[in-house]
C-alpha cells in the first residue's frame, strides 16, 4: 500500500512539471495605412492564389499577409470613400503597397484616374493570429532576486602626494573678433502681367521631374492677361497623357500647400485622352502668391484664364 502511494505521488510531480507547448491563438482587429493601386480586366479568367478565378466586376483584394475570405474596409484618405472587400489573392509585389484591389472597387474609391491611393485597411472581424506572431505583446520582465547585501569593507585612507604649485603666467590678450557679416534680405520677385496677346498652350504630357527649389523659377503665365483682383481665375499646371505624370505633378502641388484638381479631356482629332492638373477659383488677389508658391515648386508656366 505504501509502495502504491509513492509510485502515485511521483506521477503527479512527473505531470505537474511536463511543459504545455500548445501554442495559443490570438483574436484581434487588424489595421494598417499605406498605399493602394488596382488590376483590371487583363487578368479577368485567371486563377489567383486561392484558386478562385479572378473577376475585376467582384469587390475583391489581394494583400501580402491576410487569411484568404478575410473581410476588410478600404478607405481612401482623399476622398473618405470607403468600400468593403474580400481578400482571395497575393500581392501587390510593389514596395510600399499594402493592398492590390479589384477595378469595381477601384471605382468605389475613384481611384481609376490616378492609379494609386493612400488608403487604410481594416479587417471587419477578428483575425486568429498565433501569440508569437501578433505584432503588438506586451511582455513583462523577468523578475530577478535582489542582490545579496554584503558589509562594506572599511574605508581605506589614503594619503595624497604633495601639491606642487607652478608660477602663474599671464595669458596673451584675447584677439578681437570682428562682427560677423549680415546678408541683406532677397528681394521679392514681382511678377509682371502685361497687357494680353495670342501664345501657344502648354505641350501635352509634359513631365516634370520632382526636385527641391531652394531658389523660386520665375513662372510664365499664358496668355498674358491683366489679372484684376475682384475676378476669379483657373490655373492649368499641365495636360497629362500617363496619369503617373498627372499624379506626380498633383502631389508636388499637394506639397507646396496648394489644392489640385484633375479634369479629364478626351482629345477627338488625335484619339486620346489627357489629364489635367488645375488650381481652379484662385482669386484674383492671391494669383501672385499662389505663382510664387509655383515657382517655389519648381514650376516655370500655366495657363490662365477667367472662370465665369
Amino acid at each position: 500500500m505504501k509502495r502504491n502511494f509513492v509510485v502515485l505521488f511521483v506521477l503527479l510531480i512527473t505531470a505537474f512539471f511536463i511543459p504545455y507547448n500548445v501554442q495559443a491563438q490570438d483574436y484581434q482587429l487588424f489595421r494598417q495605412e499605406g498605399i493602394a493601386s488596382w488590376y483590371g480586366k487583363e487578368f479577368d479568367g485567371r486563377p489567383t492564389a486561392s484558386g478562385e478565378i479572378y473577376d475585376s466586376s467582384q469587390l475583391t483584394a489581394a494583400h501580402p499577409t491576410l487569411p484568404f475570405g478575410t473581410r476588410v474596409t478600404v478607405t481612401n484618405r482623399h476622398n473618405n470613400r470607403k468600400v468593403t472587400l474580400r481578400v482571395n489573392d497575393r500581392g501587390p509585389f510593389v514596395a510600399a503597397r499594402v493592398i492590390d484591389v479589384s477595378r469595381a472597387a477601384a471605382e468605389q474609391l475613384d481611384m481609376i484616374i490616378t492609379g494609386t491611393a493612400p488608403v487604410l485597411v481594416e479587417s471587419i472581424d477578428r483575425i486568429a493570429v498565433p501569440s508569437s506572431h501578433n505584432p503588438v505583446t506586451t511582455v513583462e520582465p523577468a523578475r530577478t532576486p535582489p542582490a545579496p547585501v554584503t558589509q562594506a569593507p572599511p574605508p581605506v585612507v589614503v594619503t595624497p602626494p604633495p601639491v606642487t604649485i607652478s608660477p602663474v603666467t599671464q595669458a596673451p590678450p584675447v584677439a578681437e573678433i570682428p562682427p560677423p557679416r549680415v546678408e541683406p534680405p532677397p528681394v521679392p520677385v514681382v511678377i509682371q502681367t502685361p497687357p494680353p496677346h495670342d501664345t501657344q498652350p502648354i505641350p501635352e504630357d509634359r513631365h516634370v521631374p520632382p526636385q527641391v527649389i531652394q531658389t523660386p523659377v520665375h513662372l510664365k503665365l499664358t496668355p498674358e492677361i491683366t489679372v484684376v483682383p475682384n475676378k476669379v481665375y483657373r490655373l492649368q499646371i499641365g495636360s497629362y497623357e500617363s496619369t503617373r505624370n498627372a499624379v506626380e505633378v498633383f502631389d508636388r502641388l499637394k506639397n507646396a500647400e496648394l489644392d489640385p484638381k484633375y479634369e479629364r479631356h478626351e482629345d477627338t482629332q488625335k484619339g486620346k485622352l489627357y489629364y489635367r492638373v488645375v488650381l481652379a477659383g484662385v482669386r484674383g488677389i492671391d494669383v501672385k502668391s499662389v505663382t510664387e508658391r509655383l515657382g517655389y515648386a519648381g514650376f516655370s508656366e500655366a495657363l490662365i484664364r477667367e472662370e465665369h
